[in-house]
């Protein structure tokens, strides 16, 4: 079973090649082999991937997942077969994984930005999260400020839509 997701932007071949004992995975061409995948789902979890513990946090997004590990918060977004990989039209919008509280911008419209660069951090759960740019481009506008709440699924930043993308002029 192969299919592909984009990861902070940039698209990945994914291919399972068997379950069991342990999950075996070839990405993009790439051998790993995952011995304990921690739980489905959003919250805390713990994998083992290549012989080395990972901890992990992960919430459902708009679009996708948002995974933080090692420090660094990832958006994860699996591209369903017959889809063509536009991650620039599927991640211009920004939003909360999870309710919580605006703790600093690190971006204003009118910024260029790249992929991975820090927009905003948030506060949910007494857990710091830095969200980053899911992909290059300019920030079209900053929808919350420092000390904000906001709900799961909220809009927090957007960028501006590339060329070719859908409500384009």
């Amino acid at each position: 079973m192969s299919f592909q997701i984009i990861l902070d932007g940039e698209a990945h071949e994914i291919e399972i090649i068997h379950r069991r004992p342990h999950l075996k995975l070839l990405i993009d061409g790439r051998e790993h082999v995952v011995e304990d995948p921690g739980h489905p789902g959003d919250g805390l979890a713990h994998a083992v991937i290549a012989g080395q513990r990972l901890s992990l946090a992960r919430a459902q997004a708009e679009g996708g997942q948002v995974v933080r590990c090692d420090g660094r918060t990832h958006m994860v977004t699996l591209l369903v077969e017959g889809e063509e990989a536009d991650e620039g039209a599927a991640l211009s919008d920004l939003r909360a994984p999870m309710p919580g509280t605006v703790v600093s911008l690190h971006a204003q419209p009118g910024q260029d930005v790249t992929a991975g660069m820090a927009l905003i951090t948030i506060e949910s759960m007494k857990l710091q999260t830095m969200l980053a740019a899911p992909r290059d481009g300019v920030v079209a506008e900053i929808c919350v400020a420092e000390g904000d709440l906001f709900e799961k699924d909220q809009l927090l930043v957007s960028l501006q839509k590339e060329e070719g993308d859908a409500g384009d002029a």
